[in-house]
């Protein structure tokens, strides 16, 4: 196959498919009549956010109702600033420890006066 940057590139949608399988967890069955629908589960919004592909962003929560990270992407992520990962894993524009609330990631470039 060929390369399309705009495709799950990472192979993301496997680590997925292999972390249900490593967890005994089954893909979502279908329901057994169309009116006893189960609410369905949000969309992980930092896959999407990052451009995963929908079978990535679609098959996982960025946290359940209690606030546990359960994205698998943003869980094995390490902070630069803190170490943080895991549970308590976080981008380093929401790190405890950078200034102001919000950082961006990009670095400017600081400008001589004249």
């Amino acid at each position: 196959p060929t390369f399309d940057m705009w495709r799950d590139y990472l192979g993301l949608a496997a680590v997925v498919a292999a972390l249900r399988s490593d967890h005994g967890e089954a893909p979502e069955p279908a329901p057994a009549s169309p009116g006893a629908t189960a609410a369905p589960v949000p969309p992980c919004a930092f896959c999407k956010h990052n451009g995963e592909a929908r079978a990535v962003y679609g098959g996982h929560s960025l946290r359940d109702a209690s606030g546990r990270l359960l994205c698998p992407v943003l869980r094995s992520y390490v902070c630069p600033q803190c170490g943080a990962s895991q549970d308590r894993a976080h981008t380093r524009r929401f790190c405890p420890l950078t200034r102001r609330g919000y950082a961006s990631v990009y670095s400017r470039a600081k400008r001589a006066r004249k």
